[in-house]
């Protein structure tokens, strides 16, 4: 019997911040959406953000940032792990698409011990919500 057995999990995405538009200096805008995939034992699930269309995001510090997004996305019972994975995507009308570095991260062990916000700049220079192009911020609960 898992140690988790009978915690619920639920991850909710707080805010997104892009350093880097991967447009031209000219154009002051880059169109980006994100997926998302979260998996904890054997429940997966998948979202798209926004779920139609794009946000409009500068790389200026005053406008690259996604704020109050404050979406669940997942919940579900809690497995042995729970793996976060966020892909960006910037979309270009003329060549293929521009992809942002992978967010990955997986917890382990004592669903508890994963309760709690994840940001940049908690863990030290070596962070891993803080991504060369982009940063993200999630909550994760655990009941």
């Amino acid at each position: 019997m898992s140690a988790n057995a009978g915690k619920t999990v639920r991850v909710i995405l707080r805010w997104i911040q892009v350093l880097d538009k991967l447009e031209p200096v000219f154009k002051d805008y880059g169109e980006f959406f994100f997926r998302t995939r979260i998996t904890s034992g054997s429940h997966t699930e998948e979202y798209r953000l926004p779920e139609e269309g794009h946000w409009e995001v500068s790389d200026h510090p005053r406008f690259n940032k996604i704020d109050k997004i404050d979406l669940i996305i997942f919940e579900g019972e809690a497995g042995d792990t729970l793996t976060v994975e966020l892909q960006g995507e910037e979309i270009d009308q003329l060549s293929a698409n521009d992809m942002l570095e992978k967010y990955s991260r997986t917890f382990s062990g004592d669903a508890t011990s994963w309760h709690g916000r994840q940001r940049p700049g908690d863990e030290g220079p070596d962070d891993p919500e803080s991504l060369p192009n982009w940063r993200v911020c999630y909550d994760i609960e655990v009941v």
